[in-house]
């Protein structure tokens, strides 16, 4: 029988199916095409860029898991945001959150489709109508609940790490080790440049920790996702680098679909559908993730009528219908303008590394403004190493943030005149609703301590 919180949420998301969300969240298709177009650009060394990446993830991994343990509510990171600082800082990490990560509804959608015009030739002619069509089904089967959502994110993540290590396995057992001499063909600098790629690999890290509402015994469960997924995510990074180069050379592998070329080497000519089959999961299970996220997110400010009321209203299955149901018109416009839309996609990755920085930021201060849920938590971090992870992750992001910056200035610009635009946009909500008297912020912090 499920738990249900006080947020009117049920806790019925087990370990497994968390982990499986998590992975599937991180884990995109890009995992069969990245990797090779690396090791075009950095050499045989390009695994080497995601174990830098990962590394410097695992800073934020252990902020998140403490997070989780600490607050297990819906919408955790945004809690902790306006607890130890305030709601304007609350509301710009859901601004970031929000900005970061709604580019991948396009990305996902349309990703979908191509791999299922692969297994399906005719779909070819209606890409449009079928990223519409996966969308609007992804919308739907998170209206009818967790159980429904959580089952099919399962049976994807398997076949998805199934198909990876067997051909991560496969290139291995038939390596032609002469493909990793010499190591750094081009000096190390592309290795390190190739770093900032790896890094937004593993970008959704996070997600889950807006579902610690509903995850079952979080204190203990929330951090063993965490540490668990990140093994898995980076196992099968690493894996499909190595794999790719042990059957090509580096230079042969910028092309349009690397694994696929590589695999017709060593395994069966139906094996390269299975690869668009696993490609199209990690894809759907990306976009199931981010919606499932981003909705528990805008049901919490609804809650806190921050936004609207009716989006902090649950359905019969216990899910926020009302975000959902914003979210799908939301997607659906961004499907149908995506040529528009996605010269803008760049704008995504500064926020993500925003979202990093304000998450690291609000943690150094969670043991004096949680005080009691921190001491009673079955994950926290202790000693020097309460301040040690924050400081890095936050070292990391401005690093990345001056890196974009460098690269695309516009974009960056762009991206740093939103920011304002948010901080408006709540302060004009807050007037507006603290005019009765009351302290939005203690409003907010009051149904957080009744979760």
């Amino acid at each position: 029988m499920s738990e249900t919180n006080s947020q009117g949420l049920k806790r019925n998301v087990g370990l497994f199916a968390a982990i499986c969300l998590m992975t599937g969240c991180v884990v995109g298709a890009s995992v069969f095409i990245v990797p090779g177009e690396l090791s075009a650009s950095t050499g045989p060394t390009a695994w080497l860029s995601y174990l830098i990446g990962g590394i410097l993830i695992l800073f934020s991994c252990f902020i998140f898991a403490q997070v989780g343990s600490i607050l297990p509510v819906a919408g955790a990171n945004y809690v902790l945001c306006t607890g130890t600082v305030n709601g304007t800082y609350g509301f710009l990490y859901v601004w970031a959150f929000l900005m970061s990560n709604s580019f991948l509804f396009p990305i996902m959608s349309e990703t979908s489709a191509t791999y299922l015009a692969v297994i399906f030739p005719p779909l070819a002619d209606y890409p449009m109508a079928v990223a519409v069509a996966v969308f609007v089904v992804t919308c739907a089967i998170n209206l009818l609940g967790n159980n429904l959502s959580t089952k099919i994110q399962n049976a994807c993540v398997i076949l998805l790490v199934a198909v990876v290590l067997i051909f991560s396995f496969g290139g291995i057992a038939n390596a032609n080790w002469d493909h990793f001499v010499p190591m750094f063909p081009s000096g190390v600098m592309p290795v390190i440049i190739g770093v900032i790629s790896t890094y937004y690999a593993f970008a959704g890290v996070n997600c889950i920790i807006e579902l610690s509402g509903e995850i079952k015994n979080p204190g203990k469960n929330i951090p063993r996702t965490v540490f668990i997924s990140f093994g898995i995510v980076i196992t099968m990074y690493i894996g499909m680098c190595v794999g790719l180069v042990a059957l090509m050379p580096p230079s042969e592998l910028g092309v349009a679909a690397p694994a696929v070329t590589a695999s017709l080497l060593v395994f069966p000519s139906w094996f390269q559908y299975f690869i668009a089959l696993a490609a199209l999961a990690a894809s759907w299970t990306t976009l199931n993730g981010i919606l499932a996220s981003m909705a528990r997110l805008i049901y919490v400010l609804g809650k806190n009528s921050i936004l609207p009321k009716p989006l902090g209203k649950i359905n019969r299955y216990g899910v926020p219908h009302n975000a959902i149901i914003v979210l799908t018109v939301v997607g659906l416009l961004m499907i149908l303008f995506s040529a528009a839309i996605m010269q803008w996609v760049n704008i995504s990755s500064f926020y993500l590394l925003l979202v990093s920085a304000l998450v690291a930021v609000a943690s150094l201060r969670i043991k004096t403004h949680f005080a009691n849920q921190y001491e009673q938590a079955e994950f926290k971090l202790k000693g020097v190493w309460y301040y040690v992870w924050p400081i890095l992750a936050i070292v990391t992001a401005i690093f990345f943030m001056g890196l974009q910056f460098q690269q695309d200035p516009v974009m960056t610009g762009a991206s740093l005149v939103l920011v304002p635009i948010a901080v408006g946009i709540y302060i004009i909500r807050k007037k507006k609703l603290e005019a009765d008297g009351s302290s939005l912020d203690q409003r907010i912090m009051d149904d957080m301590n009744q979760s």
